[in-house]
């Protein structure tokens, strides 16, 4: 359940940050370079946010915010194109967006505090967006909302996490999850309410199929929050 969290947050980081990214396919992807004195860890390899296919590095550099978007603004010349990125802020970043049709490329700087610079290096494919992208087997929430969707591919390991919300009352939408998948005759390996609170951590399986769950509510009076890990495949 840890995981799933992490995951939730991370997604939704991405999508405040880069505005928009189910495993691209055969993706033509655009080769990446990155600058000296730098490292970089995937966030999302070949994924999908609300259809649309995304790439996503995370860089940990030494060069300070202002090397780190002259190196780009230099390296993404070797694209061609007769448009030149466009430079914005967004709170503490800097962002950098090139449009290389079908492709977009983003990347996203901020200082570190030490002298250095953090970034997200991002690229998406605006050919391959798909429209329908919400999961068909999920129960219905109703009056909840789905707010994004991110889904990627781990070899034969498929994950999509669900992120809802909206005015509802916590107890029933917390029965009807139950009742969903009990029904469909998954097995309940972990379901727990925190004790004075309203915040709800369980999770079901069937087969090599498997979902997380975690619902919270600060008040009663309060939005709900929902995460769905949904996992098939061996792992």
């Amino acid at each position: 359940m840890r995981q799933a969290r992490r995951a939730a947050e991370t997604a939704l980081g991405i999508w405040l940050l880069a505005g928009a990214g189910a495993a691209a396919a055969g993706a033509a992807w655009l080769p990446l370079s990155l600058p000296p004195r730098t490292e970089s860890t995937w966030v999302l390899r070949d994924a999908r946010v609300n259809g649309l296919p995304m790439q996503v590095l995370e860089l940990r550099s030494q060069l300070s915010a202002d090397e780190l978007l002259a190196y780009f603004k230099r390296d993404w010349r070797r694209y061609g194109g007769s448009v030149a990125p466009l430079e914005s802020e967004q709170g503490p970043w800097r962002k950098l967006t090139l449009q290389q049709d079908p492709l977009q490329l983003v990347v996203q700087v901020e200082k570190d505090g030490s002298g250095g610079s953090r970034a997200l290096l991002s690229q998406m494919n605006y050919r391959d967006a798909q429209r329908d992208y919400v999961p068909r087997n999920l129960p219905v929430l109703t009056p909840l909302q789905v707010t994004q969707v991110s889904e990627t591919r781990d070899g034969p390991r498929r994950s999509q996490l669900v992120q809802l919300g909206g005015e509802a009352s916590f107890e029933i939408i917390q029965q009807r999850l139950r009742q969903h998948w009990s029904r469909a005759g998954w097995r309940a390996v972990f379901d727990r309410a925190a004790p004075g609170q309203r915040q709800w951590l369980a999770s079901f399986d069937k087969g090599t199929s498997s979902v997380d769950i975690v619902l919270t509510q600060a008040g009663p009076r309060e939005p709900l929050a929902l995460t769905l890990n949904l996992l098939e495949g061996e792992p």
